[in-house]
């Protein structure tokens, strides 16, 4: 007589898989901060473009501007624009103002007509 099949394998829930309890509480003392693709660290003034990358302001600022002619995201290459990032504003923050509205010198932009 042939010996009975072994038991289906089961599946590990996250609650069983200490490598997932330990990654969600990392994930918990990061205090919200994200980093910027460009710079690779903690985003200052942070946007988020539509293609969903994150940058510090100052960073993106600087990336279109020297690329005036050919303004793409650093990260996929898609199409990219001062009008279409959202700044982030996180809970605590203290500039609530839009920073798209200010150069990194924290001197007003000049536009011409």
């Amino acid at each position: 007589m042939a010996s009975p099949a072994p038991p289906p394998a089961t599946v590990s829930t996250a609650t069983e898989n200490p490598s997932s309890s330990t990654a969600a509480g990392e994930g918990g003392n990061q205090d919200s901060t994200f980093e910027c693709n460009i710079c690779l660290d903690t985003s200052k003034d942070a946007v988020i473009s539509l293609c969903g990358h994150l940058f510090c302001w100052p960073c993106l600022h600087q990336w279109l501007e020297t690329r005036p002619n050919r303004q793409v995201c650093p990260v996929c290459k898609a199409g990219i624009s001062r009008d279409k990032v959202i700044p982030l504003y996180g809970r605590g923050s203290t500039g609530q103002q839009d920073p798209r509205w200010y150069c990194p010198l924290n001197l007003p932009l000049v536009y011409f007509q």
